[in-house]
């Protein structure tokens, strides 16, 4: 089951690792992106970013979506890049109520909806999709931030 899924360009750092999965207990982190999962440096990167006391596996979508599958009793704080990731999971049947998303930053083409996300027209078009899964989009940067319903910004 997914505890938490974060949409964060920076995947694994600081903030997920003693932050997120303090508020959200799991038993391991995934992390969701192709790239990362292709590259073994930055594969073994992430890793060592994850607490010792929890598994880490990077992985891309259809991995991730299997390992959610093999091991849906487990509590999963799930971290990708990029939303399209998060609908995906819908889409295959994974169910969770909410996504935090934090960490979309400032790229050309995209514009400002809070401190931290910055979004395109594809990226809230994904968004929107997700919304209407009825899961709740939550743009909290961190844990103890006040709630902040993203869709109404978008």
């Amino acid at each position: 089951m997914i505890n938490l899924i974060r949409i964060d360009e920076r995947l694994v750092h600081g903030q997920v690792a003693f932050s997120w999965s303090v508020a959200y207990p799991s038993d391991a982190i995934l992390v969701i992106d192709p790239e990362a999962a292709n590259d073994s440096l930055q594969k073994q990167l992430l890793k060592l970013a994850c607490p010792k006391s929890m598994k880490c596996f990077v992985t891309d979508d259809e991995g991730g979506l299997q390992l959610l599958k093999k091991y849906g009793s487990k509590r999963f704080l799930v971290v990708a890049k990029h939303p399209k990731y998060a609908l995906y999971l819908l889409e295959k049947g994974i169910e969770f109520v909410s996504l935090n998303v934090g960490g979309l930053y400032f790229k050309e083409g995209r514009k400002q909806i809070t401190k931290t996300v910055y979004v395109d027209e594809e990226t809230s078009a994904i968004l929107k999709k997700i919304h209407g899964f009825g899961v709740y989009l939550d743009g909290r940067t961190t844990p103890r931030d006040n709630a902040l319903d993203l869709f109404t910004l978008l």
